[in-house]
């Protein structure tokens, strides 16, 4: 019973995840979600943005991403110390990533186009999540076959 209600809450977490994603363009500012959708992006000129008004939309979605990501996480392993370090790791991935982002786009796309695309897409989409399971369960594998009482 108790399985069968973690699959369920996982199940609606990702539902939450793919809804943000549907409604990306009404619940949040980005200007470069359209000039990123045009397949000749990197010859156009990029749009005008508020800096602030974005960095608050990314970090709005980032962190709806990140809380259903580790709830996410949560059901998915049921260790708190896992869940408590995937928090780190996003937190430490957003200031990087968010970092080199505004950078790029204040200095004209001077990391590329592609690399500030991708930069934004790590920002944007639940990536760290589909990075940490299959690092976490590697890791308990890892701790599993390195343990004195595995036997063999």
């Amino acid at each position: 019973m108790i399985k069968t209600i973690k699959i369920f809450g996982i199940i609606i977490f990702i539902l939450g995840l793919i809804l943000v994603r549907k409604y990306e363009s009404s619940l949040f500012y980005d200007p470069f979600l359209e000039f990123f959708k045009k397949s000749n992006f990197n010859h156009l000129s990029p749009p005008n943005f508020h800096t602030i008004r974005l960095f608050i939309s990314l970090s709005l979605r980032y962190s709806l991403n990140l809380i259903l990501s580790l709830l996410i996480i949560y059901l998915w392993f049921g260790d708190k110390k896992i869940s408590v370090f995937s928090f780190y790791i996003f937190t430490i991935g957003f200031a990087i990533f968010c970092a080199l982002y505004f950078v790029s786009i204040y200095t004209n796309f001077s990391l590329g186009y592609m690399p500030t695309f991708y930069i934004r897409r790590i920002l944007i989409q639940p990536i760290f999540l589909l990075i940490l399971i299959p690092a976490i369960y590697y890791h308990k594998h890892l701790k599993k076959t390195n343990s004195p009482n595995y036997s063999r």
